[in-house]
């Protein structure tokens, strides 16, 4: 991949629906130049740009992350588990558990059952829960946002429900699915982007033999804000939240090399404040999704969703 590819990923990361003119404009480059490396990425599915919005601003209050240890073949295991409506991120893994899975729901009545639907999988064994108390970052999108007078409508729904499929969807499309003029639907999508519910950008797919690695870590601290303060420093940090349960902080960070990862390790443990550290490989993302199936309604939110197209990075 040469520089100019990589910078213009870099903008499409930070804002998934610039045009390839503004791009290359704050490249010093061509429009051409910009749609002979980009476009080839978007029309395979190898890059995606997409809007992730924070699951508590669609209702969905109660977000959790689910360790299983498994008898028996666990890609059948993990197979399965596609199929739990909360799943919004599967993938079987190397450590202290074999499947490590994120579930998004309205209440604890409904991860409990949720929990209930996994335990009778055939083949697990063991489940360890950890529940989300506050999610610092999260894919490309930041910490939750204060939304205490913020009111989604029938349009703001429909304009996130068409971005999570495609987020450079045209503002005619927008426009039309929300029942608004160009100008209100631009105006609707500048407040969604304001308010930092909500943040459009560019993904890459998965690359299971590719020579980075997706790695899981889970903290018990006694003060966890010298560790946030460390991971939250490394380029390219995936997720990272405060959790109640097995762990205290959860975060998936890359790195590049089983030395890196020991580095990383050993400078976590090191860290003032943490008690201990376990970490997890992700060796298959098997589902990473950002799409809700339900229809967001007034009143309930959202729910949990259809599954995105192709695996692509975040936990």
């Amino acid at each position: 991949m040469d520089r100019t590819t990589e910078l213009a990923l870099v903008e499409l990361r930070r804002d998934g629906r610039l045009s390839f003119s503004e791009i290359a404009h704050r490249l010093g480059t061509t429009r051409a130049a910009i749609a002979h490396r980009i476009g080839p990425l978007l029309d395979s599915g190898e890059l995606r740009v997409l809007a992730a919005v924070h699951p508590r601003v669609l209702g969905l209050r109660v977000l959790a992350h689910v360790g299983a240890r498994v008898q028996g073949r666990v890609d059948e295991v993990a197979g399965a588990m596609l199929e739990l409506p909360a799943a919004v991120f599967v993938s079987q893994t190397i450590g202290p558990f074999n499947i490590a899975v994120e579930l998004h729901v309205q209440s604890e009545e409904a991860l409990h059952e949720q929990l209930r639907l996994m335990r009778a999988i055939p083949g697990v064994q063991e489940l360890t829960v950890t529940i989300y108390h506050e999610v610092l970052s999260s894919f490309f999108l930041g910490p939750e946002p204060d939304v205490t007078d913020l009111v989604l409508d029938e349009a703001d729904r429909a304009i996130i429900a068409l971005l999570q499929e495609d987020g450079r969807v045209p503002l005619r499309d927008l426009s039309a699915a929300a029942g608004l003029s160009i100008t209100g639907a631009r105006a609707r999508l500048h407040r969604l982007l304001e308010s930092a519910v909500m943040r459009v950008g560019a993904i890459g797919q998965h690359a299971e033999s590719g020579t980075s690695l997706t790695v899981g870590l889970g903290a018990s601290t006694a003060d966890a804000s010298a560790l946030i303060e460390l991971l939250g420093a490394r380029p390219g940090l995936q997720f990272m939240a405060r959790t109640i349960g097995r762990f205290d902080l959860v975060a998936t960070v890359p790195v590049g090399s089983l030395d890196e990862l020991r580095e990383v390790l050993d400078a976590a443990r090191a860290t003032p404040g943490v008690i201990s550290v376990d970490a997890w490989l992700h060796e298959r993302i098997r589902q990473e999704r950002y799409q809700f199936a339900q229809p967001l309604t007034a009143g309930a939110g959202g729910g949990s969703g259809r599954a995105s197209r192709r695996a692509a990075a975040r936990r």
